[in-house]
């Protein structure tokens, strides 16, 4: 082949590659460049004060309180016991408390001074007094009350109220003559004195008697006294799960899971009295574990719903007012104090 050929070859073979290398595109396959994701705004937690009273009324509450429970992410719960109802209410008021235990007359009086902006939640401790005393006062029904003296706590109170309905329903109220001193720890050291032969007390207070004095015995059931005075058409409510209205239109779901727990709590509590017992000790709900846990299955706690519970406690507070229109706050609650849950579960 001649040298000219050759060159012409080798021009013809450039002259291909250089056209191959002109029709490639340029594309970057690059994947260096890092993508830009928003990052979420830290979510601000609720604080939540869930608080009750020393005595049966948060004694259903304990394995809530003693697990610290709902607290989260989205909620900060705080859980506090007072000594008296007018701390509890006050900041309930203020909107310091959100949810809290209380009587359930202190309800009433608490939704009608707040025009409607505390509402009842759930029933949470049925009665809880009792009728005590010696066998040798010769009480064994309700009839042989009369011509006795019955010594009680202050006047104006459930203790008085649920006593004279009981004892005008079975027709001997004018028969017994009731005798007040300032608070249950005055009646108590009067019955353990000798200075009264029958007196009204609550538990724990009752436990504490009969464990000092074991001549002391529970005579009559006001819970169950009630139940035949009213022929079954109220409870006496010696207790209720209360909540701020407008935390609870705001935070629907926490309260319903509130709800679900508090159930469980309860059930724990009446199923497990020795464990129960010292854990409210622990928490100052009542002083001693051996008397909570002798006390726990006297103390009628309980567990229902605010509709559930609507119909019964609507004539017990129908015959507090009957008695005295200002232990139920001026008027009887409308519809709207019984809180209705938007959440099914």
């Amino acid at each position: 082949m001649s040298k000219k050929n050759v060159a012409l070859i080798l021009c013809l073979v450039l002259s291909f590659a250089l056209l191959a290398g002109c029709g490639k595109k340029n594309v970057s396959t690059s994947t260096d460049v890092p993508e830009v994701t928003a990052s979420a705004a830290p979510v601000e937690q609720v604080n939540v004060t869930v608080a009750g009273l020393a005595g049966p009324t948060s004694m259903g509450m304990i394995k809530m309180i003693s697990e610290k429970a709902l607290n989260s992410d989205a909620y900060a719960v705080n859980y506090e016991i007072a000594s008296a109802p007018d701390t509890l209410t006050a900041k309930l008021i203020t909107g310091e408390v959100q949810i809290a235990a209380l009587p359930t007359n202190s309800a009433a009086v608490l939704y009608n001074k707040t025009q409607g902006q505390v509402q009842f939640l759930a029933l949470n401790t049925l009665g809880v007094l009792y009728l005590v005393g010696k066998d040798s006062e010769g009480i064994s029904s309700l009839a042989d009350l009369a011509g006795k003296t019955v010594t009680l706590s202050g006047s104006g109170g459930v203790p008085q109220y649920a006593l004279e309905y009981i004892l005008d329903k079975a027709g001997i109220k004018n028969d017994v003559e009731l005798h007040y001193l300032t608070d249950h720890a005055s009646v108590s050291q009067a019955l353990l004195a000798g200075d009264a032969g029958l007196a009204i007390l609550p538990q724990p207070f009752v436990t504490q008697v009969l464990a000092k004095d074991t001549s002391m015995k529970m005579l009559l059931d006001l819970n169950k006294e009630w139940d035949t005075a009213s022929g079954g058409s109220s409870v006496l409510s010696m207790g209720c799960l209360v909540v701020n209205k407008a935390f609870a239109d705001a935070n629907p779901e926490f309260v319903a899971e509130f709800l679900e727990q508090y159930e469980a709590s309860v059930k724990y509590v009446n199923e497990n009295p020795a464990d129960a017992a010292k854990l409210i000790a622990d928490s100052g709900i009542v002083a001693s574990a051996e008397i909570a846990e002798k006390a726990i299955p006297f103390c009628n706690i309980v567990f229902k719903t605010a509709l559930d519970a609507k119909p019964g406690i609507n004539g017990f507070l129908q015959v507090l007012y009957d008695f005295d229109p200002a232990s139920v706050g001026g008027t009887m609650p409308d519809h709207s104090f019984y809180y209705v849950s938007p959440i099914t579960r």
